[in-house]
């Protein structure tokens, strides 16, 4: 009996020291860096904007005399398009314009098409009715588009973010998907 239990305890202390060895291999040694469980990439928050330039606060006069400001609109991206009745380039962006406002209607977000006609709200107001426009008009755009900073050349269009600062601007006309992409990519980086 005495060398059955010698020999399960020898067996034990030999088990009990090879667990020892492994584990003291396994130690941490001095000025080892601890390995550590990467972390979950968490979803990105939103951004805030800080430099961005901002949109001047411009008074937009309709076609029927009211007026309303830029800014009563931050809370949503805003496409301004500076138009001319005389332009044939204008003329050619109303049609993308038109389906960029059907399209983005559903979501609130306002196509403005600021004219900068001398002949005044008259003179747009045919050019209106003649074209079927179905976004928001506006006249008196030479005194917006100096407030922008004035315009190389027509149509000029400015894309506004929920802030109310400019994301881009993009001279001469442009397709409705070129458009609706820039809406897309300021809303997929939640701008």
């Amino acid at each position: 009996m005495i060398t059955k239990l010698s020999s399960r305890a020898a067996t034990a202390a030999i088990v009990a020291a090879v667990v020892m060895l492994v584990l003291s291999g396994c130690a941490k040694k001095k000025g080892e860096a601890e390995q550590t469980t990467p972390k979950q990439e968490e979803s990105p928050p939103n951004v805030t904007i800080t430099n961005y330039t901002a949109a001047p606060d411009v008074e937009l006069t309709a076609l029927d005399g009211r007026k309303t400001r830029l800014a009563s609109m931050r809370g949503n991206v805003v496409v301004v398009c500076f138009l001319a009745t005389w332009s044939k380039d204008c003329a050619g962006q109303i049609p993308a314009l038109n389906e960029l406002q059907d399209k983005v209607q559903r979501f609130q977000f306002p196509v403005l098409g600021v004219f900068t006609d001398k002949n005044g709200a008259a003179a747009v107001q045919d050019y209106v009715v003649k074209n079927a426009i179905r976004f928001r008009v506006y006249v008196d755009g030479d005194s917006v588009a100096k407030r922008f900073g004035g315009l190389p050349r027509l149509p000029t269009t400015y894309f506004l973010l929920k802030d109310g600062s400019i994301y881009d601007r993009e001279v001469g006309q442009r397709s409705m998907q070129e458009m609706d992409d820039k809406i897309k990519e300021i809303m997929s980086q939640r701008l």
